[in-house]
């Protein structure tokens, strides 16, 4: 019974991690950035420190969620398919991407959050496609 509940609260937390990182995410780009857009000079430059100063405990928090929901998940899949495998490679590597690029994107004063956004939104949502094969591969 506790480990039926303790593998529920895994998959919520990593799902809710998942959702936090790249809705926040989608929303910093796609609200929050052309938002910021409308200020002139220096008080565009606090506005976007700002959003990314209040992202970023966010992104800490997503991150280890998923680092630790992620690496329990995995560890109690048996009989993976070497498909499996691959995908999942390829998944944990895009997943380091986000982590970098949100941190970076986090950083004050970076002329290149919106392209680290625009790129973490990308991986993000090749991520929860993969995660769907996935799904479907460890149906077995």
């Amino acid at each position: 019974m506790v480990m039926a509940a303790l593998v529920i609260f895994m998959r919520f937390l990593h799902i809710a991690s998942a959702l936090t990182l790249v809705g926040g995410t989608v929303a910093w780009r796609f609200a929050g950035a052309p938002s910021a857009e409308s200020a002139s000079g220096d008080a565009r430059t606090r506005v976007e420190n700002a959003f990314a100063a209040a992202w970023k405990p966010f992104a800490i928090a997503g991150i280890v969620g998923i680092l630790i929901s992620g690496i329990f998940n995995f560890l109690r899949k048996t009989g993976l398919t070497p498909a499996y495998h691959a995908i999942f490679g390829i998944k944990v590597l895009l997943a380091l991407h986000v982590f970098a690029a949100l941190i970076l994107a986090a950083r004050p004063d970076n002329p290149r959050r919106s392209r680290q956004l625009t790129g973490v939104v990308i991986s993000g949502l090749v991520i929860v496609a993969l995660s769907a094969v996935l799904r479907w591969l460890g149906q077995s």
